[in-house]
């Protein structure tokens, strides 16, 4: 028994010693690493996004992300009396598209550094708030009135985006690496149809609806992170 776990700890060892770098042809697959650190314990959570990479060369690479995630989130509030409104929160369906090119240096026999740029697509579904049983869309424990409603529904979203970037890639074994990313945001805008609340103040009120307004946001320079990253080369 003694004997197998040693050869496996020369063979892990070995393979560590020798992971080498991508060249011209390879292709990669990676995932960001999604850890949270909460109140107890470190916690993680499934990624989002996928990012494949392809070597023009052995220093330079065309790469895409692909982003798709939604959520829903649901709560409560009750009032003295015991009454209960419901608040439920749901995202609309986001896909985003990132195109991009790295140049790769030198760096050392494991570690690959690289910098580049990418353009940035985001599409939004249409994301929704619904409460019952509240006098207000944003209820407190003595707001709460049997039959009152509300909802409101976001419009579409647009959102492109151009930036640089900048990190490295670890290769921890043969085909296996870690990264971290850094990124300079030279522009981004963001455009939001119009939406729409419907409400009722309570059950024999009559219902009524309004349009919120579209709007769009522009920003420019910003940084961001990329995180953690866990790949594998194919």
């Amino acid at each position: 028994m003694k004997k197998t776990l040693l050869l496996a700890a020369f063979a892990l060892a070995g393979s560590i010693a020798f992971a080498q770098k991508p060249s011209a042809g390879n292709k990669t697959a990676e995932v960001n690493l999604n850890f949270q650190t909460g109140t107890s314990a470190v916690n993680y959570d499934l990624p989002a996004e996928l990012r494949l990479r392809y070597f023009l060369s052995d220093n330079s690479a065309v790469r895409v992300r692909f982003g798709l995630g939604s959520a829903t989130d649901k709560s409560s509030v009750k009032s003295a009396a015991g009454t209960e409104a419901t608040i439920e929160d749901k995202s609309g369906l986001g896909l985003t598209l990132t195109p991009g090119y790295e140049m790769h240096f030198e760096g050392t026999e494991k570690l690959s550094p690289y910098a580049g740029a990418q353009l940035g697509i985001a599409l939004g579904g249409k994301a929704t708030t619904t409460v019952t049983n509240a006098a207000s869309a944003n209820p407190t424990p003595g707001s709460v009135i049997d039959g009152a409603s509300y909802k409101r529904e976001s419009g579409s979203s647009l959102g492109i985006s151009l930036g640089l970037m900048m990190g490295a890639d670890y290769y921890i074994a043969d085909g296996v690496f870690i990264g971290a990313e850094f990124g300079l945001g030279l522009f981004q805008m963001n455009s939001t149809k119009e939406g729409t609340t419907t409400s009722r103040l309570s059950s024999t009120a009559t219902e009524q609806k309004t349009t919120t307004t579209k709007f769009s946001t522009t920003e420019l320079f910003g940084v961001t992170t990329g995180g953690v990253r866990l790949g594998f080369v194919f």
